[in-house]
């Protein structure tokens, strides 16, 4: 199976170049689609997502200001040291640009081993990184998506021949037709799953885990009972402050959903003064990070059934929380599933920041409080400059939709198993 990384990079800008780096992403974004732009995002077959995000005008809990820093951040297949050596071949020169406004760039032409060297310095460690589509790479996803298209043409122009054909006779059909094709000739095995030992080492990690938990629990326990304590006293002195969003905030937003099928959220906002908060935020992201690929491995983080990517990091020297996904629909829609699906859940990790709706033992209130919920996300959600999807209209539901066509060439299964994957088409 085909694993997955998170690459994040968040520099200083310079002072005085905002300006030029702005245009310089406006830039790439009207390119990013295309061979010959300027980072030339289509060329990179491990990358399912890119974007950089400007993250402006911050200041932290005490008033003192944060810099203008660049966010740049891609989702990708395989190895961190494969991916970057393919982003720097194919996007070095592009990227070499866009850092160059950035503090402490390396000054003279164009060097690769300097860039890198750059990039590295400045990568952020991913506090949790969620993956909906796990095990499926670039290459895979579209594939699977060309497979289906291809079953459902055949099928729509062989109605005639299907007529009075009981399904499985109509499934030997479709599978003579599919593997007559020498496009398909990967098609020709089922998705490819977790070898044995992986899966031995996966689910070994999480009996050990559990195992040490209820070893270690009668010494815990009173200690997480006394944590409890502490943070609700400090939920009970918040005092709510509204969230402010003007109409010109939101239209910027809102405009760059254009697309038909999938979108992006990015947010960033103050996490609550205090060790005790750091250090519980910190934990519970962690905790998040472990049991991602455990509890939300069959692409629906926390009951939500659109997201494709998505991840937390703790930047600013602490004092910031920074959140970005790649989901399918739009942000109402998207933002009324945390409200509806994943209220307590998410507001575990969001009731950490400044401006989140009241909340109760770090579970109750928050999300559920629907209006404020609102008002709070699109007041810290800002725009992202450029954002890239290397399958953009592809549904994670699609995906594992295509993924079960796919597998359904294979077996023997009876009439009624035959039908239901028929339904699938």
């Amino acid at each position: 199976m085909t694993t997955h990384g998170a690459l994040s990079v968040i520099a200083g800008i310079q002072p005085g170049a905002l300006p030029q780096l702005t245009e310089l992403l406006g830039r790439i974004e009207a390119t990013k689609e295309a061979a010959d732009g300027i980072i030339p995002f289509t060329g990179m077959p491990d990358v399912h997502f890119a974007r950089f995000v400007l993250l402006l005008n911050r200041t932290d809990v005490q008033g003192n200001v944060i810099p203008d820093s660049l966010s740049f951040v891609t989702d990708y297949d395989g190895s961190e040291t494969a991916h970057l050596q393919q982003l720097i071949s194919i996007g070095g020169q592009g990227l070499w640009q866009v850092f160059s406004y950035c503090a402490n760039f390396p000054a003279g032409n164009y060097d690769a081993a300097k860039l890198q060297a750059y990039l590295l310095q400045h990568k952020q460690k991913n506090a949790t990184f969620y993956v909906g589509v796990s095990g499926r790479s670039v290459q895979q996803i579209r594939n699977e998506q060309l497979l289906r298209d291809e079953i459902e043409q055949f099928a729509d122009a062989s109605q005639p021949l299907f007529a009075g054909k009981n399904p499985l006779a109509i499934r030997q059909q479709i599978i003579e037709h599919v593997f007559a094709m020498p496009a398909f000739g990967w098609a020709h095995s089922p998705e490819p799953g977790m070898s044995g030992g992986a899966a031995f080492a996966h689910w070994g990690k999480l009996v050990l885990v559990i195992l040490l938990v209820l070893v270690l629990l009668p010494v815990w326990l009173p200690l997480l009972i006394i944590w409890v304590l502490i943070v609700l006293v400090q939920e009970l002195r918040d005092r709510p402050r509204p969230n402010v969003v003007t109409k010109q905030h939101l239209r910027e937003l809102t405009e760059r959903e254009t697309g038909m099928v999938q979108a992006q959220f990015s947010a960033v906002g103050n996490l609550k003064p205090g060790s005790v908060r750091l250090h519980t935020v910190t934990f519970l992201l962690g905790l998040t990070n472990f049991l991602a690929p455990y509890l939300f491995s069959k692409g629906k983080l926390s009951g939500i059934p659109t997201v494709h990517f998505a991840r937390w990091l703790i930047i600013d020297d602490n004092r910031q929380m920074l959140f970005l996904s790649n989901y399918d629909g739009n942000s109402e829609s998207y933002l009324r599933d945390f409200i509806n699906i994943a209220a307590k859940q998410l507001t575990l990790l969001f009731s950490h920041t400044m401006g989140y709706p009241e909340t109760r033992l770090m579970l109750f209130g928050g999300a559920a409080h629907a209006r404020e919920f609102m008002d709070w996300a699109r007041c810290y959600q800002t725009v992202s400059q450029v954002w890239y999807s290397a399958n953009k209209n592809v549904s994670v539901k699609n995906i594992y939709t295509n993924s079960a066509i796919r597998n359904g060439l294979y077996g023997k299964p009876g009439e009624e198993e035959a039908l239901k994957w028929l339904r699938l088409i």
